[in-house]
């Protein structure tokens, strides 16, 4: 079934995060949401089970959850986990706080690589750990680890956990295999636990998602695994995800902390879950390349028509562009916040909400129809050449 991405379709009154927070003649580019509609076949079975009108405790035991994500990693990336691995999560926001939970004490630090999405920061803060922050190098347009700085870090003997964004939000990093396996020799040397985000990992464009399991018996059983449809298939709302965890040892120290909490399922997420992952590779296919389309698109215009005031670099991974603002010359973050909302009336996520070493850049959203987005770029454009 062909998919229309190019379909524009009014979200507004739909309780839409992304479209409520901003003034409605600002068009909002920001959170990684997209503005397509899900795969009809998501929709149809949605609609099927909210006609029953009885919405009780859901059955979590027939398999169907556990065997959909299992199924997606093996057809898509070659991973040959078992259904015995996954547990589920409502988010993976969820399942970063329950990995800090599991995995360390109060006290302890939690690496990661900066700048990155938000919630990492705020699981490690929220829960009175200490957050390790190993900042990539900015270089010719694209990041680098400072792999000397990480085994310093990963070394101090408090550093138990590593959150590993894979593919990396916001720099759209895929990082390569030679890397991934220096990242995993490092953590196993210090025992430091990986804890890998793998939500962007159907949007590489630059070689293949590598999930980090794969990379050796060793590192698999030190690593826990967060994946979830959302990002491909636009149902973040069904707040279903998956966890999974090649190492017994560690998944039961996992399912303590979840069965702590009790968090049941949502039965129209994993509904939503199952088909998704099961029924929906050609949307998935077809939306790649769309989204590989957009994102050359959007390089071409930002570098050709706001030339030497904003630069723009296809990310290896994700639909999401990081935009080096500096030669705007508008001096402070926050004046360049007030220029992207106010004057160019767009709505992007600030760099520096992914940590210091954003300051200077903003991050745009490519995931939605090309009419909609060649609208955001132009009012970009215009307001750079009033300044």
């Amino acid at each position: 079934m062909k998919h229309d991405f190019d379909e524009v379709f009014d979200r507004r009154g739909t309780d839409s995060s992304k479209w409520r927070k901003y003034p409605a003649d600002v068009l909002p580019m920001w959170v990684a949401d997209s503005d397509f509609k899900c795969p009809q076949v998501v929709v149809d079975a949605v609609t099927e089970f909210a006609r029953h009108g009885a919405y009780g405790y859901p059955y979590a035991d027939d398999g169907a959850f556990e065997q959909a994500a299992v199924e997606w990693m093996r057809k898509r990336f070659g991973w040959r986990a078992e259904t015995s691995m996954v547990d589920f999560v409502p988010s993976l926001c969820t399942a970063l706080a329950l990995a800090v939970k599991s995995f360390t004490e109060e006290g302890d630090s939690v690496l990661m690589l900066t700048p990155v999405y938000p919630p990492f920061h705020a699981v490690a803060g929220y829960n009175h750990r200490l957050a390790s922050d190993c900042s990539l190098i900015w270089k010719n347009g694209s990041y680098h680890i400072d792999f000397d700085d990480f085994e310093r870090r990963a070394a101090e003997p408090r550093t138990k956990l590593f959150l590993h964004c894979h593919p990396h939000n916001p720099s759209g990093r895929a990082f390569t295999r030679e890397e991934l396996e220096r990242i995993g020799d490092i953590c196993l040397r210090h025992k430091v636990i990986i804890f890998s985000d793998e939500i962007h990992c159907d949007y590489v464009f630059r070689g293949k998602h590598i999930p980090m399991p794969t990379l050796s018996e060793e590192i698999a059983a030190n690593t826990v695994v967060g994946i979830n449809p959302s990002k491909t298939f636009n149902i973040a709302g069904m707040r279903t995800a998956a966890v999974i965890t090649p190492n017994k040892s560690l998944q039961a120290r996992f399912q303590g902390v979840l069965r702590s909490c009790e968090l049941g399922r949502n039965p129209f997420g994993v509904l939503a879950f199952v088909k998704a992952y099961r029924e929906c590779d050609d949307y998935a296919n077809q939306l790649y390349a769309y989204i590989e389309k957009n994102l050359d698109f959007a390089v071409d215009f930002l570098n050709t028509r706001c030339k030497g005031k904003i630069a723009a670099y296809k990310p290896d991974a994700t639909y999401l562009l990081w935009l080096d603002c500096k030669e705007l010359g508008l001096g402070r973050q926050e004046a360049l916040e007030v220029f992207f909302l106010e004057k160019a009336k767009v709505a992007l996520n600030s760099g520096t909400s992914f940590g210091i070493e954003g300051e200077g850049f903003m991050r745009l959203n490519t995931a939605c129809p090309r009419a909609t987005l060649a609208e955001g770029l132009k009012r970009i454009e215009k307001a750079v050449q009033a300044l």
